[in-house]
């Protein structure tokens, strides 16, 4: 194969892993409340050294997971590709649980 046709599939799916991000994040948005996302955020991943052991525990998990199906399934030469695809999904899901309005905001103004 031409070094373009490659490119070309690499670009691909960087688009496609780009847009299962917003898609996912879009839909744990939707799914759960603010008050829901923003428990979350505060019982795990307010702290940035437990963010950071978290997100790789996770990750870890999720690739042992995902190889194991994917080479259960015979389709081991798509694994750079699928493995990728269902980090995308925890990255949506990551994102949507950042708080978007500060500590002080009140949801009912006081009159």
């Amino acid at each position: 194969m031409l070094q373009a046709d490659y490119m070309q599939r690499l670009l691909l799916i960087a688009l496609a892993n780009i847009g299962i991000v917003i898609v996912t994040f879009f839909i744990f948005s939707f799914i759960f409340s603010g008050e829901w996302r923003h428990k979350i955020w505060e019982k795990y991943i307010s702290s940035f050294a437990k963010f950071v052991v978290y997100i790789f525990i996770v990750s870890l998990i999720i690739n042992i997971i995902t190889a194991w199906a994917v080479y259960a399934l015979q389709l081991d030469r798509y694994i750079n590709v699928i493995v990728p695809m269902v980090q995308s999904i925890i990255i949506g899901f990551v994102a949507a649980c950042v708080p978007r309005r500060g500590v002080e905001y009140k949801r009912y103004s006081e009159k």
